[in-house]
């Protein structure tokens, strides 16, 4: 029978041509997306080593200015402290009136303070003037002035919660008589002016925020404000930049750096997506450029295909007549030399060699059969391996989770009590230092043994992970399963390990942490691994257990090696 070439028909989305477009489209997107992601993390590791220079080196340099002038200040202060009117203002009353001159003139020379107040040994202001004719409360400070020829430089908080800069300094004969204290209000405004956002642009925002978490000064719009600062910046002592969550809940990023003695923090910011939108910028050009190519390979993967499809589609209704037990198949169209040419002279050799070799088939199929029997015995071997812990041949920590699993839903049903057992190795470390790997091996094989000839046949035991073992007791309650876990504990006690070359006898103990199940697996655990924790930290070789519902009462020892 001789099948030529059908006319191309509409494929179903299981055909092969639909699978190599499908392939072509997988392949090209794939490639895409790792094009992609490339280029978007090479954009953003660009821009990131940008910020990771810029705000670093910004707030160093905004801190070196602060901290210049806070320092010019100060010197300006303990200049104006060291003149003689002043000293002549605190020493007779007849000179009060120079006092209010004084100031006044000081401060119009002078680009630090925007207020100057000086007060007497009591505390009680002598004179003052102020650029804004209103002078603040500084008599807190002049009880914590620095001692006579320093300056001291506080954060005052006034009725708003608003906290300002404040220079003070005693004024003293011969720096052993102090007869008051100098006072200088910083200037706010130009301590703000100072907080420039050069290199990060508009969006960006750097401001001063003092040790309660208040922010104080802000380079963008007045006022203040809580800001929050988090583990990522709270920590901070270097300027390292980091990105997070800001006080409203924007994500940004940003860095820190103390300020000094002041107590206050530089924070420089900038919002996640104005520092890095340039990386959208790209993610949105790959896009656009990916689809066109995508579209375009799938597209040639269609024409390509089409040219296949038509002789393949013989193939497969030759091979169908052939399933079908038609073995006297030709097909037709085999012009060329390629793969298909190539596959189709193949085919209509195999079938002229099916008609002669049909009981060799035969055979072969029972040959077949016989090989699937001892793969699905090799199977069920290796499906028993998954679960049996290779070393000490118990079982391991997915089968004891599996059949945990099985028995809480058992139990929920039935009601019956269900105990949880855990056991440690003592000093098991100590073991492995001394002897080696291969000692601690098989001590753990021989404890494996003692402890399958401890439990019951209704109990499940598996090597938890390392030096651990869990025991789960079926139908037992609390006090018997503290009874069980003594009597692990005691044949692993009396039972002579030989370890090494040496073939001396030693000694091992374990301890165990015991709980039972009260309806919540979690606490099982919770409850058991505080048992154990509690085991090793009573001098161990101990049995130890916690009720899930006693959790909160003082837990004791329910068994102990005497």
């Amino acid at each position: 029978m001789r099948i030529a070439n059908p006319r191309l028909r509409k494929q179903p989305l299981n055909s092969l041509a639909t699978k190599i477009i499908f392939v072509v489209f997988l392949s090209t997107f794939l490639t895409a997306l790792v094009v992609s992601w490339v280029s978007v993390r090479s954009t953003y590791g660009f821009l990131r080593g940008h910020i990771d220079r810029d705000f670093p080196s910004l707030l160093a340099s905004t801190s070196h200015r602060i901290v210049n002038w806070f320092d010019e200040g100060g010197s300006e202060l303990e200049r104006l402290a060291s003149e003689t009117t002043l000293l002549r203002v605190l020493s007779g009353k007849r000179f009060a009136g120079r006092g209010e001159d004084f100031l006044n003139e000081a401060l119009r020379q002078t680009a630090f303070f925007e207020s100057l107040v000086l007060t007497n040994s009591a505390g009680k202001t002598v004179a003052a003037a102020s650029r804004r004719g209103r002078i603040p409360p500084l008599a807190t400070l002049a009880d914590t002035a620095a001692e006579p020829g320093i300056v001291a430089i506080r954060a005052i908080p006034d009725a708003t919660g608003a906290a300002t800069p404040v220079a003070s300094i005693p004024v003293a004969i011969n720096r052993d008589r102090v007869l008051g204290t100098l006072c200088g209000v910083f200037h706010r405004t130009r301590l703000r002016g100072m907080l420039a956002t050069d290199g990060i642009g508009a969006s960006g925002e750097i401001y001063l925020v003092d040790e309660f978490g208040q922010m104080q000064l802000r380079s963008g719009e007045a006022g203040s404000q809580r800001v929050l600062l988090g583990a990522e910046l709270s920590g901070n002592s270097q300027g390292e930049v980091a990105e997070y969550r800001s006080h409203s809940g924007e994500r940004v990023v940003g860095a820190a750096l103390p300020l000094g003695a002041l107590g206050w923090t530089l924070v420089v910011e900038q919002p996640f997506k104005k520092a890095f939108e340039p990386v959208f910028s790209v993610m949105t050009r790959v896009f656009v450029i990916d689809l066109c190519i995508i579209l375009l390979f799938s597209f040639l993967a269609h024409q390509v295909t089409a040219t296949v499809v038509q002789p393949i589609e013989a193939l497969s209704e030759g091979a169908r007549r052939i399933s079908q037990g038609e073995l006297d198949v030709e097909i037709q169209g085999a012009k060329g030399s390629d793969e298909i040419g190539l596959l189709i002279h193949t085919f209509n050799d195999m079938t002229r060699k099916l008609l002669h070799h049909r009981s060799e088939i035969e055979q072969v199929n029972l040959k077949l059969l016989s090989q699937n029997e001892e793969l699905q015995r090799a199977n069920e071997i290796l499906e028993q391996l998954s679960i049996t812990d290779g070393l000490t041949k118990l079982h391991n920590h997915r089968f004891f989770q599996e059949h945990l699993t099985r028995e809480i839903k058992r139990v929920d049903r039935s009601g019956e009590p269900l105990a949880l057992l855990l056991l440690d190795i003592d000093d098991f470390k100590q073991l492995n230092d001394r002897f080696g790997h291969v000692a601690g091996d098989e001590f753990l094989v021989r404890l494996a043994q003692v402890l399958s000839q401890s439990v019951r046949d209704s109990d499940l035991i598996a090597r938890y992970g390392g030096e651990e073992f869990a025991v789960l007791a079926v139908n037992t309650d609390l006090v018997g399963a503290v009874n069980l876990g003594e009597k692990i504990r005691t044949a692993v006690a009396e039972a002579a390990f030989i370890v090494g070359d040496s073939m001396r006898p030693m000694r091992m103990t374990i301890s165990i942490g015991v709980a039972q199940y009260r309806g919540s697996r979690k606490q099982a655990f919770l409850a058991v691994d505080r048992a154990l924790y509690r085991a090793k930290g009573e001098g161990k070789n101990c049995v130890e257990a916690e009720d899930v519902d006693a959790a909160d009462a003082d837990p004791g020892v329910i068994a102990r090696d005497t």
